[in-house]
């Protein structure tokens, strides 16, 4: 930290208003509070400042959340506990803001591990959950909260808790452990425990309550204007690495169990007579679905798109993207029973293989000849025709027309036009030829006799070249 001049004199300057607190009086505490803000907000905003420019969304959402909590200090200071509920509205406002800053810092961070985040943060809004019904909410009731401001506290306490277990996810996952993540990591913790101790002392967040409290409080501010002031914060924003997301047995007992804690909660207190927790019941409850239904439908999206990449992987060429020989099978097989059920003959099949392929392979290179055929197969593609690599350096065009003959003229004239052009490689132009053999389909072969004739009418084809 010596590197840094301006994160050690905020340190300094945050120490020495921590320190002041147990002698200031009520007021000067608020004074205290207001100058840790004010210097929040000039280092987020210079953050803001500093990050690229694609990056800066998390920043400011958090330079929003610092200067909602200057008015939160000035009006602790001037209005007392005279508005109480205003400063409640205001808080809540900054914390918005402040926790919008975080979920966007971590999806931005973690954007690749989006189960595992989901995972982190319902396991912590359960834990949080058992923590409100069993310590805070007996106070509560007992103290004559309305059921209104415990939900608002239990949101915000489920809310904190759900963004500090994702931060945890994003800071266990990384590389190397970054000092950033870790202190916006702290302040948020700070935060939470203060709030959780703030609230089971008065009933709220904004009255004072005791020094040791504020002292927290003070802490978390101090802790987020540190993470602002560190160098690295301003590439918090960019991607993480990419942890492996899969669903453990372990995860699926925790999931299923984080959906029936809380009515499963509400319905032990209720058999040993013990009011129920109707906060927790409506804003937990909602919560804790709402996340475990969104990461069942994320895993369901996930095992569609991981099926439809092994159906791709499985009747595609690797190299070229073209359908592979298996897709051609039953592309021809599709077609022939098409064409038998009409009693019109229409399909149209040829049959290419490169000339001078290995010769190019030879002296240039495989990883020469591999461009060469990504090459040819993007030149050879063409609408209203199927094009498919066969293997090796040859390819298969297949279409369906009751005018075959126009068709195979067609396509032939393509496949020689499409070749013609020299392929830059290898720092020189490079011509390869193609022999082609025309198959007109009777309406009685079969795929197996198709392909056979087909590559026949090629090698006559190649023969008949090489001879002139």
């Amino acid at each position: 930290m010596t590197r840094f001049p301006g994160m050690v004199a905020f340190v300094a300057v945050a120490t020495a208003c921590t320190a002041a607190l147990p002698v200031a009086s009520g007021p000067g505490r608020h004074a205290l509070f207001l100058l840790v803000s004010l210097l929040d907000v000039a280092v987020v905003i210079r953050l803001v400042r500093r990050a690229p420019r694609g990056d800066r969304n998390p920043f400011v959402l958090l330079a929003l959340g610092t200067i909602w909590l200057v008015p939160n200090a000035l009006i602790g200071w001037f209005g007392g506990e005279s508005l109480v509920v205003l400063a409640d509205v205001v808080l809540a406002v900054a914390n918005l803001h402040l926790l919008a800053a975080a979920v966007a810092l971590v999806l931005r961070r973690g954007r690749n591990d989006v189960g595992g985040l989901l995972d982190a943060g319902v396991i912590a809004t359960v834990i949080a959950a058992l923590i409100w019904t069993l310590l805070l909410q007996p106070g509560l009731d007992a103290a004559g909260v309305a059921l209104s401001a415990q939900a608002s506290l239990l949101a915000t306490v489920l809310l904190l808790s759900g963004v500090l277990g994702t931060m945890v996810r994003v800071i266990r996952t990384s590389r190397h452990r970054p000092a950033p993540l870790i202190l916006l990591a702290a302040a948020i913790l700070a935060d939470l425990a203060a709030t959780v101790a703030a609230i089971a002392a008065t009933g709220t967040v904004t009255i004072q309550s005791s020094v040791l409290i504020d002292m927290v409080f003070m802490v978390s501010y101090s802790l987020l204007g540190l993470a602002a002031l560190h160098p690295g914060t301003a590439l918090m924003a960019r991607p993480g690495p990419v942890p492996p997301d899969r669903l453990f047995a372990g995860r699926v007992v925790l999931l299923t169990a984080a959906v029936t804690v809380v009515p499963t909660v509400s319905g032990v207190r209720e058999i040993l007579g013990v009011h129920g927790d109707a906060a927790l019941l409506t804003v937990g409850n909602l919560l804790i679905v709402g996340l475990v239904a969104f990461r069942i439908a994320r895993l369901g999206r996930q095992r569609e798109a991981a099926e439809l990449l092994l159906r791709h992987q499985a009747t595609h060429d690797l190299l070229t993207g073209l359908p592979n020989r298996a897709d051609l099978w039953n592309r021809l097989d599709d077609a022939l029973t098409r064409e038998q059920r009409s009693g019109e003959p229409s399909v149209v099949l040829l049959f290419c293989d490169l000339n001078g392929f290995k010769q190019v392979n030879d002296r240039l290179g495989h990883l020469a000849g591999d461009l060469l055929l990504t090459e040819v197969a993007g030149r050879l593609r063409i609408a209203g025709a199927f094009t498919a690599r066969y293997g090796g350096d040859e390819f298969v065009l297949l279409c369906e027309d009751p005018d075959q003959v126009s068709a195979a003229d067609r396509l032939s004239a393509h496949v020689h036009a499409a070749l013609a052009p020299p392929v830059p490689l290898a720092g020189e132009d490079v011509r390869v030829g193609v022999s082609v053999g025309a198959v007109l389909s009777d309406g009685h072969l079969d795929a197996d006799e198709l392909i056979r004739r087909a590559d026949q009418a090629m090698y006559r084809d190649k023969a008949t070249r090489r001879a002139a």
